[in-house]
């Protein structure tokens, strides 16, 4: 998962994306959409009760399943469930009855997805929308007008077909990348990034929802990259948006990684 920057003095225009990727011989696929919804603890905090929740949808790609990734201690958990969870979440968090958690911000990702040779690659435009009420519960007649909803530029997801060991995919990964950017393209930067504010995704522990006996809690001993890998790469993205917005803002960083 890479972020795309444009080139300093000129902004950065998905249609342009899509046509350069198509000058490489890629066959458009479809529309690709991602949704990414982060929730923040109301009330007083709880050690038995996690502080945040992020919910990432795959419309397009596993539009029947949704991930939530939450924080424990140094581990992150994720947790694969059916599309009825959306449901589930909606009634326990009821604003009529004592929500145990409040929507703060919705990333959503929309593009087109494209296949070059062994390669499927995603590209798209990155959005972000803060849902703050107003004090007293109020919510802000900003949000229905969509003013609230900030462009950040575009991410490129690249996904190599024939391995899921993302060892062996990543310098393939790195190589179609670095092609697609040359000589005058924009900028990709590899998502999570490289600093100790972000754990690394192979040291994560992805747990699954109801089914067999040995799908209960798996720590991950292989290098197999699953949906659930992805799942956190998308969190590590919202949380460099969120950054992003906040220095913008002149918000302290403390309150970007609180995500306020």
């Amino acid at each position: 998962l890479y972020q795309l920057r444009s080139v300093p003095g000129q902004q950065i225009s998905t249609l342009r994306l899509f046509e350069r990727f198509e000058a490489l011989g890629a066959t458009q696929l479809g529309k690709w959409n991602v949704q990414t919804t982060y929730y923040k603890r109301t009330g007083s905090p709880s050690d038995k009760i996690v502080p945040d929740v992020c919910i990432i949808h795959f419309i397009t790609d596993t539009p029947d399943k949704c991930y939530t990734v939450t924080k424990h201690g140094e581990e992150d958990k994720v947790l694969e469930a059916g599309i009825g969870f959306f449901n589930i979440w909606s009634m326990i968090n009821a604003s009529g009855a004592n929500p145990q958690y409040e929507q703060r911000w919705t990333m959503v990702v929309e593009g087109r997805a494209f296949e070059l040779g062994d390669f499927v690659v995603r590209i798209g435009s990155l959005m972000i929308r803060q849902n703050t009420p107003r004090q007293g519960g109020q919510a802000d007649d900003r949000l229905a007008r969509g003013q609230l909803e900030t462009f950040k530029g575009a991410v490129m997801e690249v996904e190599y077909l024939p391995s899921v060991d993302r060892s062996e995919c990543q310098a393939l990964a790195q190589e179609l990348v670095e092609i697609y950017c040359q000589p005058d393209g924009p900028t990709a930067m590899p998502v999570p990034a490289s600093n100790s504010a972000m754990r690394s995704v192979p040291v994560a522990v992805p747990t699954k929802g109801l089914g067999s006996s040995n799908s209960l809690h798996w720590p991950m001993r292989s290098r197999e990259f699953t949906n659930e890998h992805r799942a956190q790469h998308y969190v590590a993205l919202f949380h460099n948006v969120i950054r992003d917005v906040m220095h913008s803002s002149g918000t302290p960083t403390a309150a970007a990684a609180a995500a306020a």
